[in-house]
């Protein structure tokens, strides 16, 4: 049922293509079907079977499903998606990607005239949108029609010449997103700073794409900047990358070029660069232009509002912060948004209430009646501590959880967990990698050796202390999904709840 769901979310406007394709009767039980999955119920089969047949019908209910869903797939080959005028470029891409399967048809029927105005036609469209799987496949019918059906030479050649540029084009694609693909791979294994091995693949594969010379091609264009990206990041060049990805913006917003996906993806690059080099006001002046345009629910507009509120957070604007955070968990959407992102945002209330139960921060009583309800126990409970996705946000999870026993002097619990992150840190943390990670899970280990006694914790802590300021957050490339405050505020509400 979960894809039948998902199919009707993305037909919702073919009503007229289903009026024609579906059996128009209540008693049909291909239009009951039609009108469940319609709705947003999200029935699963023994419901659905009960709604439509009164009982169980296993293998009937299965033949159904697949018959709407071959429906479904119909009417996604027909609709028009939107009448936006952004979404041109997006509508005349699906017309040429038809245009090919419509003349494939008309080919096997051998209507050969017809399927040759039809791809004379489409394959300027395909060459203009960058669509180069579909310019060899339409360039390739074209130069067997005019070899075999018109024998017109001049076409021949104008044909094979295309096939032969879109051939390279195609071929430096593949390599071009291959290569993205191994980075990206390198960056899900690590926590933070790729190491010189993966800095010299970066570079190499950037120095190979540059040897193209000058392709027009949307995905080759896109992938290469996106791999020279990754070498910024990788060499913590914030600056650099900044630059490139405002270069980029100019490209992608080129009538050839743009998607508003991409241009979606190189900002929250832009807003996450921002955040690394310190420039937090930045970061959220343009985090607030990209929410405002942003669709509300959206997974761009939950990535933008998670790099808003962390620079937020990082400048110490907790007022802002806490209005921003309101803004996404009291929108309707949330409930219905992914664990993922439920998962940080709770996390980033967690940590404000911190900071407001601490009385550390200015205004903390006022601060306190306006933040979303936050209750400690209900969130660990949610929350897959030690879940299997080691990459995950399990460190802000334990250390938010020590410093709240420290407020309420738990201490026993406190030692159990320290047990637990002691174990985490061996395991899963390099000191090449989460070195300011190393150095907050150390102090608080520390405390417990001190024996919750603050003047020996301070002395105990006194060298980590240092080094944590000598690797300021700033610049240091750690991974700021871990580091949900700056963890030189977080160990002053542990050393002063001591």
């Amino acid at each position: 049922m979960k894809t039948l769901y998902e199919l009707a979310r993305l037909s919702h406007r073919q009503n007229r293509a289903f009026d024609l394709l579906i059996p128009p009767t209540d008693e049909s039980p291909l239009r009951r079907l039609y009108s469940l999955v319609m709705t947003d119920s999200n029935l699963d089969d023994s419901a659905c079977m009960q709604e439509i047949y009164g009982k169980k019908s296993t293998a009937t209910f299965s033949r159904l499903k697949s018959r709407l869903k071959e429906i479904f797939l119909q009417a996604l080959m027909i609709q028009n998606n939107s009448t936006d005028p952004e979404q041109a470029r997006f509508e005349e891409i699906m017309s040429a990607y038809k245009s090919t399967v419509v003349s494939r048809i008309l080919n096997n029927k051998r209507a050969f005239s017809l399927t040759n105005d039809l791809l004379e036609k489409s394959i300027t469209k395909s060459m203009k949108y960058h669509l180069t799987e579909n310019v060899l496949a339409q360039a390739r019918l074209l130069v067997i029609y005019n070899s075999t059906i018109s024998l017109n030479k001049y076409k021949i050649t104008k044909y094979l010449d295309i096939q032969t540029k879109y051939l390279n084009i195609y071929n430096w694609e593949i390599k071009s997103e291959n290569y993205f693909l191994d980075l990206q791979k390198t960056q899900l294994q690590s926590l933070a700073s790729a190491g010189n091995e993966a800095i010299k693949k970066a570079y190499k594969y950037h120095k190979d794409l540059e040897s193209a010379g000058d392709i027009k091609s949307f995905n080759f264009n896109y992938n290469k900047y996106r791999i020279l990206a990754a070498y910024y990041e990788f060499t913590k060049n914030y600056n650099l990358l900044l630059e490139l990805s405002e270069d980029a913006i100019k490209d992608f917003s080129s009538p050839e070029f743009k998607s508003e996906a991409v241009l979606s993806n190189i900002n929250i690059r832009r807003l996450w660069s921002l955040i690394q080099s310190g420039q937090f006001v930045s970061a959220y002046s343009l985090g607030g232009k990209l929410l405002s345009k942003a669709q509300v629910g959206s997974n761009a507009w939950y990535r933008v509002a998670h790099y808003t509120l962390k620079a937020y957070i990082y400048n110490g604007d907790y007022s802002q912060s806490i209005d921003l955070l309101k803004q996404i968990i009291e929108n309707p959407k949330y409930n219905k948004s992914s664990e993922y992102y439920k998962e940080l945002f709770n996390t980033s209330l967690g940590y404000l209430y911190l900071l407001t139960d601490s009385g550390l921060i200015k205004d903390s009583l006022n601060l306190k009646e306006k933040i979303p309800e936050f209750k400690l126990g209900r969130y660990l409970n949610a929350v897959p501590v030690f879940s299997k996705d080691k990459r995950g946000i399990n460190v802000s999870i334990l250390l938010m959880h020590i410093a709240f026993l420290l407020l309420r002097k738990d201490h026993d619990a406190i030692i159990d967990r320290v047990d637990s992150l002691n174990q985490y840190v061996y395991r899963y943390l390099r000191r090449d990698d989460s070195f300011r990670s190393n150095c907050i899970i150390k102090m608080v280990i520390q405390i417990t050796r001190a024996d919750f006694n603050k003047i020996r914790a301070e002395r105990y802590t006194k060298e980590l202390r240092k080094q944590l300021s000598e690797v300021p957050l700033i610049g240091s490339g750690e991974n700021i999904e871990i580091e949900v405050i700056p963890f030189e505020e977080l160990w002053e509400i542990m050393y002063n709840s001591l």
